[in-house]
């Protein structure tokens, strides 16, 4: 009862806040302790805060590999939409890792084929050519050749050839008709490729095979064909130039082996360095001795000991000892006079004219057939150069000089031009463009009333811009 009395006495008391303190309170330490540990937390925070991406980065790595091991393991177990579910997830957890997603959806696209899940193995298929236009990963991936090799088959089957060519990074898995062509037995491949040439008459590759394959059998006549047609397709094909160079070659046709080989772009000497000993030969035949040494220490060994590179190293000597009194006499001091030069002085009167070369048909060709290819590459002033020397050697050749007017025409040397003129007139009715070359330079040297004459010849023959504007200042000059 008392109890009772005391517990109602007590409820109706305000309570008292009691508080220790002095140096015998028991928990002063522990409160400092907490204190500590509170302060130190929001480090401690961030520190295991910085460390849980990389953590996490291992933990989701290890678990994406076991997943693509455990599909790995059902694949070969036969269980497919169990392999099919693992290579799924796997799939997921490795979209910023492209060679090890590769990987799943290869295997993936594989479960999905044997499951007979067609549409999804297409779509599939999809995806992995869509990572392989963003980030080629494919040949990175960890596979092994017989997977590979069922992915690929299933790709081909699946997919259109064109499709598979048109990203870059699986184009080299096709083999095309030329790389299956190139693996059959001599006979059957130049069935083949005739059969190809027939089948796509405007495809230049064919043509340009077939000029190798006669090469290779030694029918060089034939090479020169092939080879030639594949020009008459495509004009800038420089291995079908070279084919055709190496032909003439072998045909010792050397002047029409120079004039191609002398097109040749620069590219195509360094992959097939051989075809400098095939240019020494054909300048030295065409006496042409400075550009030879020029060349000479560029043919490779392998080429050395041709016979034909023999004899032109001879004869490039011969010419080179020869020509070297005349060149030292040029570079002895001013006032000297050798003991062979006073020997051999006479009077202007009774001085005998030193014999003059026979002309060499092929080399003055030659020469025209360079000087056209630079006036085509709009170098005019070379193809000058080249038909001058050409003349000193040809001084008969017409040809040569109206190959000369064109040139000197059009590099503005009208007095180089106008002096042809008086060599190569009369004019026939077809040779209006050399009328009309002659009309321009007669009329920038000041022989206006010739000029108009050979323009009124040439314009039924004659069109373009230059034509336009000499019309208009010739046919409308006073006389």
């Amino acid at each position: 009862m008392r109890e009772n009395e005391d517990e109602q006495q007590d409820e109706g008391r305000p309570v008292e806040q009691v508080r220790i303190v002095g140096p015998e309170d028991p928990f002063r330490e522990k409160a400092e302790s907490m204190r500590a540990q509170r302060r130190t937390f929001p480090f401690l925070l961030a520190v295991v805060l910085g460390m849980m991406p990389s953590v996490a980065s291992l933990v989701a790595d290890d678990f994406n590999q076991d997943r693509l091991r455990d599909g790995e393991n059902a694949y070969a177990a036969r269980r497919y939409a169990e392999a099919i579910d693992q290579f799924r997830i796997a799939a997921f957890g490795t979209l910023d890792h492209p060679p090890l997603f590769s990987e799943c959806l290869v295997r993936l696209t594989l479960a999905e084929s044997a499951a007979n899940k067609s549409t999804d193995a297409l779509a599939t298929i999809e995806r992995f050519l869509d990572l392989e236009r963003r980030f080629p990963s494919y040949a990175k991936a960890n596979l092994q050749p017989e997977t590979r090799s069922a992915f690929q088959a299933l790709l081909f089957a699946k997919v259109p050839q064109a499709t598979i060519l048109s990203v870059p990074s699986l184009a080299g898995l096709i083999e095309t008709n030329e790389q299956k062509i190139a693996k059959l037995p001599p006979e059957s491949r130049r069935k083949a490729l005739e059969a190809e040439a027939r089948r796509e008459p405007t495809n230049p590759a064919w043509p340009r095979d077939l000029a190798a394959e006669a090469l290779e059998r030694g029918d060089a006549k034939d090479a020169e064909k092939w080879a030639t047609k594949a020009l008459s397709l495509q004009p800038s094909n420089a291995e079908a130039l070279a084919l055709r160079a190496r032909s003439r070659y072998e045909r010792r046709l050397y002047a029409d082996a120079l004039t191609d080989l002398s097109a040749l772009p620069a590219d195509v000497f360094e992959r097939h360095p051989d075809l400098y000993a095939e240019k020494f030969v054909c300048l030295v035949d065409a006496r042409r001795f400075d550009e030879a040494e020029r060349i000479a220490g560029r043919i490779p060994e392998t080429s050395a000991a041709r016979p034909e590179i023999a004899k032109a190293r001879t004869d490039l000597a011969a010419e080179q000892r020869r020509t070297a009194p005349a060149s030292k006499a040029r570079s002895a001091p001013a006032g000297t006079e050798s003991a062979s030069s006073r020997q051999t002085s006479a009077p202007a009167a009774s001085a005998v004219p030193a014999p003059v070369a026979p002309s060499d048909p092929a080399r003055s060709q030659a020469a025209l057939d360079e000087s056209r290819r630079l006036i085509l590459a709009s170098r005019a002033g070379d193809a000058e150069k080249v038909l001058d020397e050409a003349i000193r050697n040809d001084p008969g050749n017409r040809e040569l000089r109206l190959a000369l007017l064109e040139a000197a025409c059009l590099d503005r040397s009208y007095p180089t031009g106008a002096a042809q003129v008086a060599l190569v007139k009369p004019f026939t009715p077809s040779e209006g463009p050399a009328m009309f070359y002659a009309a321009v330079v007669l009329y920038e040297t000041g022989r206006v009333d010739e000029a108009r004459a050979y323009l009124k010849q040439a314009m039924p023959s004659v069109s373009g811009p230059l034509v336009d504007e000499y019309s208009k200042k010739i046919l409308g000059a006073t006389q």
